[in-house]
């Protein structure tokens, strides 16, 4: 039974969308519908960024312990409704409930650690200086989400924002808009004052309008380069406006002859796998030495035909489908493209019925050859192989991806593993282990294609607020210029 939407969390009311329909629909069950809501109106999104104005001044005047205190409700109220929102990811993208209860669980943690992140911003006066540094709140904070993990990566930028003392509108992704009304009624429960934290429904049109709003300080986005680049180019006449950006990867993993293959295989399926293989820090790409490439390749090829997806509620599945039936459809394009090109087939895609399933698959390219598969995020469960019989060879092909995210390393010489590091440029190192699971106890960005070197993670206090600097004399105290006191002093003594 679908169910109905209560509309945009504004000012602390309900308010029913004035737009078109969004509906949400199930990836493992033939895409029948699970939710419906209303779009919101460009006169709505007016509404809840004033809304957010109003509220941004009486929220960012309290007291750093004041806001912090708001939060201590959150861990009962997450417990109460962690199953709810659970199920709803899992029933709108598709993954795993195991993966999708971890997100929900996730949520009292993500404030802890920006609480100690907000605790050690750095005093940035230097010794001598003649005043004081502070750190500031943007404003209205905008945070547009995306469907892979629709609410830890909406709640790792809201989080830092209301610590700051942003007030803040969030736009969850119109694939999952189900998990983003929980997460509005988690938020709802708190003690935070009317029009801190809102949100509203809607597709790409709502996100793009919120994120060029006039009246609207900053922008936290995460999803494609595509959406990221539009973003940019949008707000080119808005330099004051923050704009942190995460955009995926084309993660690579190294093996070299040294590796532990045992090893490095387990990390390969970890990351080619997992939520479908779409996580933004997903291993989509593998260079792996001449010299144990055939070993490696044929153990990926027995293990990736072995995993099958399957009910993302049988805790028997190792990943679900793929997020939406769109999805399906451009992977089966993207790769049948790729073949065209003159990719090798080691394991072919399969697509299954009852949903957006589909198989892991894994191509062997050559330099000029299928170049795109190599440099393209697909989002799936996709594995482009390449081999190298010399380091500085593949570091010449590693800086040819425009992306900068996460890449790994599998060697048995950590020496081995720094070089590779000093030489490819990314946000994330990894040294025998695989390109997922990052941690939010550390910085989470990337470069190039990846981001705009504003890292969340422990990171986020960091483009949360700004630095402001603070000089100033006492009433009537005067460092007096000697060149103003001689041609003005006659003047300045009148006003004694």
């Amino acid at each position: 039974m679908m169910i109905q939407g209560r509309g945009n969390w504004v000012g602390g009311l309900w308010i029913k969308g004035g737009g078109a329909s969004l509906k949400s629909t199930n990836p493992a069950t033939d895409h029948l519908a699970v939710f419906e809501t209303q779009q919101t109106t460009a006169a709505q999104i007016d509404d809840a960024v004033r809304v957010a104005e109003e509220a941004f001044l009486g929220w960012s005047d309290r007291s750093l312990a004041d806001r912090i205190a708001v939060f201590e409700p959150l861990e009962h109220i997450v417990k109460a409704r962690s199953q709810d929102l659970a199920t709803a990811i899992s029933q709108e993208m598709g993954k795993p409930y195991r993966e999708s209860l971890a997100e929900a669980l996730s949520l009292p943690g993500k404030v802890r650690m920006s609480i100690a992140a907000v605790e050690r911003l750095p005093d940035l006066a230097l010794p001598g200086a003649p005043g004081v540094s502070r750190w500031e709140p943007h404003g209205v904070t905008a945070v547009i989400g995306p469907f892979n993990y629709p609410i830890h990566l909406v709640h790792t930028h809201v989080i830092p924002a209301l610590l700051a003392g942003s007030s803040v509108i969030v736009k969850p992704s119109e694939i999952t808009p189900l998990s983003g009304q929980i997460y509005a009624e988690i938020m709802s429960e708190l003690q935070l004052p009317p029009g801190v934290f809102n949100l509203v429904q809607g597709d790409g049109t709502v996100g793009a309008a919120l994120s060029t709003h006039r009246s609207v300080d900053a922008v936290a986005f995460t999803g494609s380069w595509n959406v990221g680049r539009r973003i940019l180019e949008a707000n080119l006449d808005q330099p004051d406006k923050l704009l942190a950006l995460e955009m995926g990867g084309k993660n690579t993993a190294l093996v070299t002859d040294d590796a532990d293959l045992r090893q490095a295989l387990h990390e390969i399926i970890v990351g080619v796998c997992l939520t479908s293989g779409q996580r933004c820090t997903a291993t989509s790409r593998l260079l792996v030495h001449i010299d144990v490439a055939n070993r490696l390749l044929d153990a990926l090829t027995i293990a990736l035909q072995r995993i099958q997806p399957g009910d993302p509620f049988d805790d028997r599945s190792f990943m679900g489908p793929l997020g939406t039936h769109t999805a399906q459809q451009r992977l089966i394009q993207q790769l049948t493209q790729a073949t065209a090109d003159g990719a090798e087939i080691l394991v072919p895609v399969k697509t299954l019925p009852g949903g957006a399933y589909v198989t892991p698959s894994m191509f062997l390219v050559t330099s000029g050859t299928a170049d795109q598969t190599a440099h393209q995020e697909l989002f799936a469960p996709h594995l482009t192989v390449e081999t190298f019989n010399d380091d500085q060879a593949a570091v010449d092909r590693l800086r040819q991806s425009p992306y900068g995210l996460s890449f790994s390393v599998f060697s048995k010489n950590e020496n081995r593993f720094k070089w590779f590091q000093k030489r490819v440029r990314s946000g994330i190192y990894n040294f025998n282990r695989s390109t997922n699971n990052a941690s939010g106890l550390l910085p989470f960005g990337g470069v190039g294609k990846s981001g705009n070197h504003r890292p969340a993670g422990s990171a986020s206090a960091l483009y949360s607020a700004w630095p402001v600097a603070i000089l100033q004399r006492q009433p009537g105290a005067l460092d007096p210029d000697p060149r103003v006191m001689e041609h003005v002093g006659d003047v300045l003594d009148t006003l004694q």
